[in-house]
């Protein structure tokens, strides 16, 4: 009989622990790679490109009626995911350029 038991669980494994045996199969974050093919990522780009030109317009010249939303691509669903984590990626990469410009021209004063 193990005396170290916890009395609750009976010397089960604590709920809130994930399996060992599961721990063996799934890859770490740092080891998993997103990519996206040449032809997605230019599409992703030139649909990049015409969201900033309709933004443009919208705050440079808001009495010039903006044109209607194209159908957005079909994409599968890993397509779909890999375009969602690719956009979040943007984001972050955005809003780190701006930090560092903001630290660039003495308006910031840490990173």
């Amino acid at each position: 009989m193990d005396q170290h038991a916890d009395a609750n669980n009976g010397g089960r494994q604590n709920a809130n622990q994930m399996p060992r045996h599961l721990l063996h199969h799934m890859p770490r974050p740092q080891d998993v790679t997103f990519t996206m093919s040449d032809r997605q990522l230019e599409l992703f780009y030139l649909t990049w490109t015409a969201a900033r030109m309709r933004v443009h317009q919208r705050v440079y010249q808001p009495n010039v009626p903006l044109l209607p939303h194209p159908q957005p691509p079909a994409w599968s669903d890993e397509a779909r995911a890999m375009m969602v984590l690719w956009v979040v990626r943007e984001c972050r990469m955005f809003e780190m350029e701006i930090k560092e410009l903001e630290f660039l021209l003495g308006l910031r004063g840490d990173i």
